[in-house]
């Protein structure tokens, strides 16, 4: 049992999947490639467009590129549209709550895996860039989860103010593993059926697991001064 004083933690999250719907984004995106390519091409409508795909799928990308009849030069267009999109997005916690939530800690951090640009746009479509005194990403820190570059760098950043790293993420084959054998407290988000990512807990070993599973992030009104 251990005592959470957040005047001596750090509070950290991953991002797609944890504090908003990565599903979200996705349909965010390929509304912006249709509407696009809609807006330029008088001989399609969105309409028609959306059903030439199946947005559920990974292949969306190219079955629009095949009805349209674009080249893979164009399909890498579309691509870089999707990534750079400013998405609609709606965040799992209100900023209100997240920002009274994180206030008490010693500091508060981001570990997400993408590319830097994407990965900021969706913070500032969910109004939580403010949020954060650190923002790694991946592509940025060339270190993706479950290396502990970045996970390392927090701990020796905060070494003189926190005692407590606690990390709060959804993806189990990769997001746990590393924090826990660093010691620090881990929370998993349990998955919505919409997840990207989907994985069975019994199917990875223990390390893997997070030490507690929550439902949604307002279960974590109570970790500031709680024992878990």
């Amino acid at each position: 049992m251990k005592t959470i004083n957040p005047e001596t933690a750090v509070i950290v999250f991953d991002l797609d999947d944890t504090l908003y719907s990565e599903y979200e984004y996705k349909l965010s995106g390929i509304r912006s490639v249709i509407d696009n390519v809609a807006a330029l091409y008088p001989d399609w409508n969105s309409d028609d467009l959306w059903r030439s795909i199946d947005p559920d799928g990974k292949d969306w990308l190219d079955k629009l590129c095949r009805h349209c009849g674009f080249n893979e030069s164009e399909k890498q267009v579309l691509l870089w549209q999707y990534r750079l999109h400013r998405p609609m997005l709606t965040p799992y916690a209100p900023h209100d709550f997240l920002s009274e939530l994180t206030a008490p800690f010693a500091a508060r951090a981001l570990i997400t895996d993408g590319r830097s640009l994407t990965q900021r746009l969706k913070l500032e479509a969910l109004g939580l860039s403010s949020l954060f005194d650190d923002i790694l990403v991946s592509e940025a820190c060339a270190s993706e989860k479950p290396d502990g570059k970045r996970f390392r760098h927090l701990q020796d950043k905060y070494a003189e103010k926190a005692d407590c790293f606690i990390y709060i993420g959804d993806n189990i084959s990769k997001d746990f593993i590393t924090p826990n054998a660093l010691g620090w407290i881990t929370i998993g988000l349990r998955p919505s059926g919409q997840n990207i990512h989907r994985h069975l807990p019994e199917s990875f070993n223990t390390e893997y697991h997070p030490n507690f599973w929550i439902d949604s992030l307002q279960d974590l009104a109570s970790l500031g001064n709680s024992s878990i």
